[in-house]
C-alpha cells in the first residue's frame, strides 16, 4: 500500500472538521503563503501533532521531513503561532447553536462548571476551560478556554428562555444568577450562603443559618422561600432554598476537612462553617409545586456528568498537560487543539453507538468512559499514522532530530573509564 491509501484515515479525520475549514483558514490568516504546508489541512495535521499526538516542534519537523517536506521546527512554531483565531472558530462551527424557546413548551437542561489548568511549576492557576453540557442529549453545548482573569460565571455562557441551568457553589453569584433569570431561564444552583445576601419575601435580611441551628434533628429537610440580592445593583431574584442534612458519614468526613485545612492555617473553626457542614442546600427559581425538593435534590445529582466530561478531557486526552510557556501563543493552540479532539472525539463516538448508549431518559447501557477512551486513541493514531513510519526516510529524519551545536555537549563515559572497561590500563592507548 502507497503512504496515500495508508494515510486515508487522516483524511477521514479532516471530513469530521467544519467544511469552512479553508475558508477560515485564510480568514483569520492561519495559512497565508502555500509555500511549506501546502493547503490548510497540512496545517492541521501540524497542529493535531503538537496537540493530540504530543510531538515537539521538532518531532513535527522531522515527521513532515519524513513525509517529504523539508520545513524547521523554528518554521513550524511560527506557523502554530498563527493558528488560535482559527482553532477558536472552528470549535464554535462544531458546537450547535443556542436554540430559540420551545413554542410547544418544555424545558432544556443544561449544566455549566468549569475548570482550572495549571502549567509546569505554576503557583495558580494559569487558563480555564469553560463548558456546558446538555445531560439529555449527552452532548457538549459550550465550550471555550480563557486566561486566568476570566472567573467561573454563568454570564459566560448563552442560555436561553426555555433552559434549566444547573450549577456549583462557584457559580452562584448574585449578579450573573440574576442575568440568567432575566432571560427567562430556571436556576438550580448550590450555594455558600456566607458569599450571597438572602431576604425574606418582606425584603429583611434572612438568616439562614440561624434556621438550619434550630432545625429539629427529625427534620431531613426544609424549605425557604427568599429573595436572593445583588449588594450593587439591589436588584433581587426569588427562588426556593432547599436544605437537606446530610448523613453521618458525610457529615464527619466534610468536619474532618474543615478541621485539616484550618489547623494549616493557623485559624480557629467557626461555628457556623461546622452547621453548614451539615446541610446540602440548594437554591432554585423553579416553585416546590412544580418540582418538589426531592425532585431538586436527585436532579442536582444530575451535574456530576460534566463532572465525568471533565475527568474524560483531563484524564484520556490529558487536556491539562501544558507543555509550552503560560501566556504563550503555542500554550493556548496546545489546549484549543485539546478541545477541538474532545469534540471530534465525542463525535465520532455519538456516530459510532448514538446517545442511546448513555441516554439519560431511558435505561442507559453504560457511559462514554470506555467508548472515549477507544475513539480517542483511533484519532490519535490517524493523526501519527504511525503506520507508514518505516517508509519514512529516517536519514532526513535524524538530521532534524539530532542536537543543535550547543556548550553543553552530551554526555560521555570519561576515556580512562573506556580503558578499564576494555580490560586495559589507563597508560595504554585506546
Amino acid at each position: 500500500m502507497t503512504p496515500q491509501m495508508l494515510d486515508s484515515k487522516f483524511e477521514q479525520l479532516l471530513q469530521e472538521l467544519p467544511i469552512e475549514l479553508e475558508k477560515l483558514a485564510l480568514e483569520y490568516k492561519a495559512i497565508r503563503r502555500k509555500r511549506k504546508f501546502k493547503s490548510p489541512a497540512d496545517l492541521m495535521r501540524a497542529v493535531l501533532l503538537y496537540s493530540i499526538g504530543d510531538l515537539s516542534l521538532r518531532e513535527i519537523a522531522g515527521w513532515f521531513i519524513g513525509q517529504g517536506s523539508r520545513i524547521s521546527d523554528e518554521g513550524i512554531r511560527l506557523r502554530l503561532h498563527e493558528c488560535s483565531d482559527w482553532l477558536k472558530a472552528l470549535i464554535a462551527k462544531m458546537l450547535p447553536q443556542v436554540e430559540l424557546p420551545n413554542p410547544e413548551g418544555g424545558w432544556k437542561l443544561i449544566i455549566c462548571d468549569g475548570s482550572v489548568l495549571n502549567g509546569p511549576a505554576s503557583k495558580g492557576v494559569d487558563y480555564r476551560y469553560h463548558l456546558s453540557f446538555d445531560p439529555l442529549e449527552q452532548k457538549i453545548s459550550e465550550l471555550f478556554l480563557s486566561d486566568a482573569k476570566t472567573g467561573e460565571s454563568l454570564k459566560n455562557f448563552q442560555v436561553s428562555s426555555n433552559s434549566l441551568v444547573l450549577g456549583d457553589r462557584g457559580l452562584a453569584k448574585a449578579p450573573a444568577m440574576i442575568a440568567v433569570r432575566k432571560t427567562g431561564a430556571h436556576l438550580c444552583v448550590r450555594i455558600s450562603p456566607q458569599y450571597l445576601i438572602l431576604n425574606d419575601l418582606s425584603g429583611q435580611r434572612f438568616d439562614l443559618i440561624e434556621h438550619l441551628r434550630r432545625a429539629r434533628a427529625d427534620e431531613p429537610s426544609l424549605t425557604f422561600e427568599v429573595q436572593i440580592q445583588d449588594a450593587k445593583s439591589r436588584e433581587t431574584i426569588s427562588g426556593y432554598v432547599h436544605a437537606r442534612r446530610l448523613s453521618p458519614e458525610a457529615v464527619n468526613r466534610a468536619k474532618r476537612r474543615i478541621h485539616r485545612r484550618n489547623s494549616s492555617q493557623g485559624s480557629t473553626v467557626k461555628e457556623e462553617t461546622l452547621i453548614l457542614s451539615e446541610w446540602l442546600l440548594l437554591f432554585t427559581t423553579v416553585p416546590p409545586l412544580v418540582l418538589p425538593a426531592e425532585a431538586i435534590f436527585e436532579l442536582y445529582r444530575v451535574r456530576w456528568q460534566v463532572e465525568l466530561l471533565i475527568k474524560k478531557f483531563k484524564s484520556l486526552l490529558k487536556a491539562d498537560a501544558l507543555r509550552a510557556k503560560v501566556g504563550s501563543p503555542l500554550a493556548e493552540v496546545y489546549l484549543l487543539g485539546k478541545l477541538l479532539y474532545g469534540l471530534l472525539t465525542e463525535r465520532r463516538a455519538m456516530a459510532r453507538v448514538t446517545n442511546e448508549w448513555a441516554l439519560m431518559i431511558t435505561g442507559r447501557l453504560g457511559t462514554w468512559w470506555r467508548i472515549w477512551k477507544m475513539v480517542a486513541a483511533e484519532i490519535k493514531e490517524s493523526v501519527l499514522n504511525t503506520i507508514t513510519w518505516d517508509l519514512l526516510d529516517w536519514r532526513e529524519v535524524l538530521s532534524v532530530l539530532g542536537e543543535r551545536k550547543r556548550k553543553r555537549k552530551l554526555q560521555m563515559i570519561p576515556d580512562r573509564v573506556v580503558k578499564w572497561l576494555k580490560g586495559k590500563s589507563i597508560t595504554d592507548p585506546i
